[in-house]
């Protein structure tokens, strides 16, 4: 874990948020793969962590939103062309029926990655790519990919670690290679992560992950980029409806209306009159 950079060492918090729900009882998710990367060690150095509920069953509703985006687009075109960039420990080519999956991360990570879960076991087609995210674009990884298709580019956990600038740049090197592509990421606020997220971003702070600080909504880099917003999901809402969270849905209207808000999954489709 120590030779991953911080960023990538958040992967392991998440995937242990999905195994601990694959665990339970009633699972949102049902990530059993997810337990594979997690050693007794790693399980005890992240548990404290789980105290922060309100992230933790965020976390697990954000992961099930995307399922459900990735499950319908693989319903309308069985043969779907996925991106995952930041990947970690993402197992939706094991898990979900169909579609053609490249992952993108620290050449680290995906070295664990498979030695716990081999690409070549996936009963979808697989490839991971190594990516150097300090050093390199994406754009360069992204250029022997490219086509006109309708593939589904996927964002998740990152967009908070990235500035403004970044983020802009990572969708426009999806806008150029792919220049049809749905672009599914989660979105947080500067509200909402000042409000709502002190405790947990400490936590991740000290585990070198520092989240970017945020003046405007995060949309704006990504329309920047040539894209326009097609709709949106509060994750905070979703944990609700699924018995996670115990937030009156009149309070998330009124008073909490940030919470519900403020840290949402975004789908965006290209903007014909973008750049």
């Amino acid at each position: 874990m120590n030779s991953l950079p911080p960023v990538a060492r958040t992967a392991y918090y998440c995937c242990l948020l999905r195994a601990t729900d694959a665990e339970g009882p009633n699972p949102l998710c049902g990530d059993r793969q997810a337990a594979l990367f997690l050693d007794p060690g790693m399980r005890n150095e992240l548990a404290p962590l789980l105290r922060f509920r309100g992230p933790s069953e965020s976390n697990v509703a954000r992961h099930r939103l995307v399922d459900d985006l990735a499950r319908e687009a693989i319903t309308a075109r069985p043969g779907q062309r996925f991106f995952l960039i930041g990947a970690g420990f993402d197992t939706r080519a094991f898990r979900l029926p169909g579609g053609q999956w490249w992952e993108f991360d620290d050449p680290g990570l995906l070295a664990v990655k498979e030695l716990r879960l081999p690409a070549d076991q996936a009963p979808n087609r697989l490839a991971r790519v190594g990516v150097d995210f300090a050093r390199e674009g994406l754009a360069a990884h992204l250029a022997p990919l490219a086509g006109d298709d309708e593939a589904m580019v996927i964002l998740e956990g990152v967009s908070m670690y990235l500035p403004d600038e970044a983020l802009t740049a990572t969708a426009a090197a999806v806008r150029r290679a792919l220049p049809r592509a749905t672009l599914v990421c989660d979105l947080m606020t500067g509200t909402f992560n000042r409000r709502f997220g002190g405790g947990i971003r400490r936590e991740l702070g000290c585990l070198g992950a520092r989240f970017a600080p945020r003046a405007a909504h995060p949309r704006l880099a990504i329309e920047a980029a040539g894209f326009r917003v097609r709709h949106w999901t509060s994750i905070v809402n979703r944990a609700r409806e699924a018995g996670r969270l115990r937030i009156p849905a009149w309070l998330l209207a009124t008073l909490l209306r940030e919470l519900r808000d403020g840290y949402a999954v975004w789908v965006f489709e290209p903007n014909p009159e973008g750049p």
